[in-house]
């Protein structure tokens, strides 16, 4: 059909497809429009918006997971920002493109998913969790296996 799937943000466009969640957090920190959402590393999604939330106690983001990634948001999922900083100490300089470097100060959402059986149910649309300022150390250690379906 004719009907494209995309809406128009900014400049960035995004295919009106994955799973959308609501972030909140008690401060902006360095989040944008466009900041990624990270799974061990990976970009699987990004914020698409930012607003005060309705008391101007907190922050609200908007992020997209892409399709192929929303099974990995579980109702019990958790949040946390990441700084540019913690990403970059991991990367030896000669190796990475300023390019690359720009975009990992900027830091990101990250997110897992704990190891326990069976999985909690994956997240509805427009679920609300927590963005934690920083990872409790066990939940970098979580290694889940979740399959697709």
């Amino acid at each position: 059909g004719h009907y494209s799937q995309t809406f128009e943000l900014g400049t960035a466009e995004i295919a009106k497809s994955g799973l959308t969640v609501i972030l909140e957090s008690e401060e902006r920190g360095s989040i944008n429009e466009g900041t990624p959402l990270l799974y061990r590393d990976i970009q699987v999604g990004q914020v698409v918006k930012v607003s005060l939330g309705e008391l101007a106690d907190r922050v609200i983001l908007e992020a997209q997971v892409e399709e192929e990634y929303s099974h990995l948001v579980r109702t019990d999922t958790v949040f946390w920002n990441v700084s540019g900083l913690d990403v970059t100490i991991g990367l030896t300089g000669a190796s990475v493109q300023s390019g690359t470097v720009d975009s990992l100060i900027r830091g990101g959402i990250a997110f897992a998913t704990p190891e326990k059986q069976p999985l909690s149910s994956i997240a509805k649309p427009e679920t609300h969790f927590l963005l934690n300022k920083q990872a409790k150390p066990e939940w970098k250690t979580w290694r889940t296996a979740i399959p697709r379906h």
